[in-house]
């Protein structure tokens, strides 16, 4: 893989990953916890269907203002800002439950306004990492960044659980805005050298300049139509497992062995996220062209999968597999990307995959009801494989070079 040009080193990574490591504990549990404490106050499917909607809804409302707005400032202070902002956001959960009382609208107001909040440190942080770890250490920084994020995920809902079983609401969201003023501290001790871009002024279209480039990059082109596919096709995965296990599998919902399965599918994830960091020197298009095949055959195998013990382990490796060319394409978006665009380039990325996957799982759901799981899971199969086909289709000499504009 080439490169054009590698940013100063600052020595801040460490920070930004322990930054993340807070920012995630607080992140992902109180998003286990909203819509079940939600349901558990209304019993109604639809306001826990919102709790849990307001967590994707921010990023494809203002992903492409936050991207604009990190390109305009410093990646630094937007995050250290917005980890401020997301406690004061979280203590109006104590605050409220000790005065008139948190309901389930209130407290699904209370998701949104930190989930957006989320939006622009998160699109700052993906913006700092080319300038913290320079383009030769990218993908290490990606894989190190991924492996934190996919371990706190994956206890998320087990710490979830426990904290509010044991602290009740308002103690618990009290802790979790402690988590995010210990990132906002962490991530204002980074000292950020100047990138030979910069800071750019504001121009006429900034908004659209991180669409602009990626659709003018034939490599990131590339790689986000193949991106659209294989994400549809992982919502199909991901948001239909409690379901395949039980109308495919024959598993209760309640059943242990359900457990592993979800188990399964978290291990692959950190496998994937390790294993990125050994595709720094493997041509792009050739990389998504073998990955994204074995994407394919493994969702195919585990749609036929005949045990739940086969379908765990099928899972493990697709995941494997689909995180690990996630991690990938973040990587080569970064790298082919100048610092001036790094917001806006990424804020366009995420929003494709934040899109993609929730539209993967609505379909699988849909064509579960007409066709059953397994058929509705390989139907699905045929956006990873249209996928496939665009990779195929690419010059393999495609390269990471940063474009002219």
């Amino acid at each position: 893989m080439t490169v054009t040009d590698t940013p100063a080193r600052t020595g801040g990574l460490g920070l930004l990953i322990g930054s993340k490591f807070a920012s995630t504990v607080a992140y992902a549990t109180s998003w286990v916890l909203l819509p079940l404490y939600v349901y558990q106050e209304s019993g109604s499917a639809v306001l826990t269907a919102l709790a849990s909607a307001a967590n994707v809804l921010p990023f494809l409302l203002f992903g492409l203002i936050a991207g604009a707005a990190v390109d305009r400032s410093s990646p630094v202070r937007v995050m250290a800002a917005m980890e401020v902002a997301n406690a004061a956001v979280l203590l109006c959960v104590p605050l409220l439950a000790a005065t008139v009382g948190a309901g389930p609208l209130v407290l699904c107001a209370i998701g949104f306004a930190s989930a957006t909040a989320y939006v622009w440190f998160d699109v700052a942080s993906a913006a700092l990492v080319p300038a913290l770890a320079g383009s030769d250490g990218v993908f290490r920084a990606n894989s190190y960044l991924w492996m934190t994020t996919t371990v706190l995920t994956a206890v998320a809902a087990p710490v979830g659980y426990f904290l509010l079983d044991s602290l009740r609401l308002g103690p618990t969201f009290a802790a979790l805005a402690g988590c995010y003023l210990v990132s906002a501290v962490l991530v204002a001790a980074i000292r950020q050298s100047p990138g030979g871009d910069g800071p750019s002024r504001p121009e006429r279209g900034a908004v659209w300049a991180g669409l602009k480039y990626l659709a003018a990059h034939p490599l990131l082109r590339a790689y986000t139509a193949v991106n659209v596919g294989v994400g549809v096709s992982a919502g199909a995965v991901y948001g239909m497992l409690v379901v395949f296990a039980s109308r495919a599998l024959g598993l209760p919902s309640d059943d242990y062995r359900v457990a592993w399965i979800v188990a399964a599918s978290g291990v692959g994830a950190l496998i994937g996220a390790i294993a990125a960091r050994r595709f720094k020197h493997v041509p792009p298009i050739p990389a998504a062209r073998w990955m994204t095949g074995l994407d394919l055959v493994l969702l195919l195998a585990y749609a036929a999968a005949p045990s739940w013990w086969a379908a765990a382990a099928l899972l493990l490796c697709w995941n494997s597999v689909h995180t690990c060319f996630l991690v990938v394409g973040i990587s080569v978006r970064q790298t082919a990307t100048p610092q001036r665009l790094q917001g806006r380039v990424n804020a366009v990325g995420r929003m494709i995959v934040w899109g993609s996957v929730p539209l993967g799982t609505l379909l699988c759901g849909a064509l579960t009801e007409l066709a059953g799981p397994r058929w509705a899971l390989a139907a699905l199969g045929g956006f990873a494989f249209a996928g496939l086909v665009v990779a195929v289709r690419a010059p393999s000499a495609l390269t990471m070079e940063k474009v002219a504009q």
